[in-house]
């Protein structure tokens, strides 16, 4: 599956648990002309928010492991996924802790 596929494949399970996304990164031509322009794409693929908390997914092993520990000190919660697989398993540990705080 490539990485524009994954992405829609999150937002549909995080929308379809009542998350709400914010912003998700743009793959189409106008995007990666300017990305290729600027010299610069977004770590974060999807930053949405989930029972009041915000929190990022990174779809690729290769991108963002360096940025993880930046954005989990910063109490900014991130998710790092290379399949849907992946991300249901981290989004459901994610999903019982929210819960168990409440």
């Amino acid at each position: 599956m490539d990485t524009a596929a994954l992405q829609r494949e999150i937002c549909k399970v995080i929308t379809g648990i009542g998350g709400y996304i914010k912003w998700k990164k743009e793959f189409g031509l106008p995007a990666r002309v300017l990305y290729f322009f600027s010299g610069k794409q977004p770590v974060i693929n999807i930053e949405a928010l989930f029972l009041g908390e915000r929190f990022a997914v990174v779809i690729g092993q290769n991108k963002g492991r360096r940025n993880t520990n930046m954005f989990n000190a910063s109490g900014y919660r991130i998710i790092v996924c290379d399949t849907i697989a992946d991300f249901k398993r981290q989004f459901d540990a994610f999903k019982a802790q929210k819960l168990q705080d409440r």
